[in-house]
């Protein structure tokens, strides 16, 4: 494509996330190759702020109007999870491209549907797996290989826990306290990065088994899963979901990696370091460590060096900056819809074993 012109669908906080970094990103490509155009959103007001603040040409109320407005051949679908299947039916039958985040339905039938509709309209699409394009991942990936050359993978430990995400920090709308709206809680909404970072990193899961509660009483919303993965290798990993009041402390990912001779830890939010214990020492692997083992790599090498980016965290910008520049050099777009269902079965997996208190299910 000679020309990207975008158009983004909500004005709320993933809406302007992706604003702020098609505007960072845009002098990557030049004003001609990427032109901002509208941010449609139910608040007009909202959408008119968010355009004049990243630099989009209008703001409006009217998601039907951004669709059709034929200055725009690319749409960010940023909006409660209910609607994203309504305005992807739209972009299928305007022709748009189609960036949407997760999650992207609030049920597996529905995901099932989306999924088919993107494929077989041949959509150019991608799916908002942000952690795929984290640096940092690829460092520890790297290490998981070295780390795999001297013993066999035990276990894995992950505890993902966010402050509430109502009328918080950074989410500051209430409705994924509502079932209607959202379909589900901690695990459709956030736990749905883990589960496909955990088959990226370690393989494809066998079965599942999941205990589910809700502290919060909000219907239909649970906020604490615990979960069991069991990979078709044989290794088994251990994964906590959890949304809490603790102000003080807003979000983190931690990491315990058990090898039969090391222990890999890392708080990925911080993405400051990761610690590998062995039989020798304590080993920290600070930013510049970890810059250095990924900044050659294909993903990041053109753009690893810029100052205009902060490489190691401004992961949401390495997202985007490559499904622009894969859509105008028509290359391959990652993850899609097809890595997005994946996700979907396997968090519907484990809440088919949380209703039955835990029961193995196959995936």
């Amino acid at each position: 494509m000679k020309s990207l012109t975008i158009g983004i669908v909500g004005a709320g906080y993933m809406g302007r996330e992706h604003a702020r970094c098609l505007r960072l990103i845009r002098p990557f490509f030049g004003n001609e190759a990427l032109k901002l155009i509208g941010i449609a959103d139910q608040n007009k007001a909202a959408a008119q702020m968010a355009a004049r603040e990243f630099e989009f040409n209008y703001g409006t109320d009217s998601v039907d109007a951004l669709i059709d407005d034929p200055n725009i051949n690319t749409i960010f679908t940023c909006i409660p999870t209910k609607f994203h299947h309504k305005v992807i039916q739209k972009c299928v039958a305007c022709g748009k491209n189609i960036f949407v985040e997760k999650p992207f339905a609030k049920s597996i039938v529905i995901a099932k549907e989306i999924h088919d509709l993107l494929i077989e309209s041949g959509t150019k699409h991608q799916v908002g797996f942000v952690l795929r394009y984290a640096p940092v991942y690829h460092a520890l990936k790297k290490i998981l290989v070295e780390r795999a050359k001297e013993s066999s993978l035990r276990t894995v430990i992950l505890r993902d826990d966010q402050a509430f995400p109502v009328g918080g920090v950074a989410h500051f709308t209430g409705w994924r306290a509502d079932v209607e709206m959202a379909g589900a809680g901690v695990l459709i909404e956030h736990g749905l990065h883990d589960v496909d970072i955990i088959e990226w990193m370690f393989g494809p899961v066998k079965r599942v088994s999941a205990r589910m509660d809700n502290f919060a009483k909000h219907p239909g919303i649970e906020d604490y899963m615990e979960i069991r993965f069991e990979f078709a290798k044989g290794v088994t990993a251990n994964l906590i979901e959890l949304w809490h009041d603790i102000a003080a402390h807003q979000a983190v990912r931690h990491f315990e990696i058990f090898f039969q001779k090391a222990l890999i830890t890392l708080d990925t939010y911080d993405m400051h370091h990761v610690n590998i214990r062995d039989k020798n020492a304590e080993h920290m692997l600070e930013r510049s460590d970890l810059y250095r083992m990924v900044a050659d790599d294909p993903l990041y090498k053109d753009i690893s060096r810029r100052e205009d980016l902060v490489f190691m965290s401004d992961f949401y910008a390495l997202q985007d900056y490559w499904f622009v520049r894969n859509l105008l050099e028509d290359k391959p777009l990652s993850p899609t819809i097809t890595e997005g269902l994946r996700a979907f079965i396997v968090a519907d997996a484990c809440y088919r074993s949380a209703a039955e208190d835990g029961a193995w299910i196959t995936v």
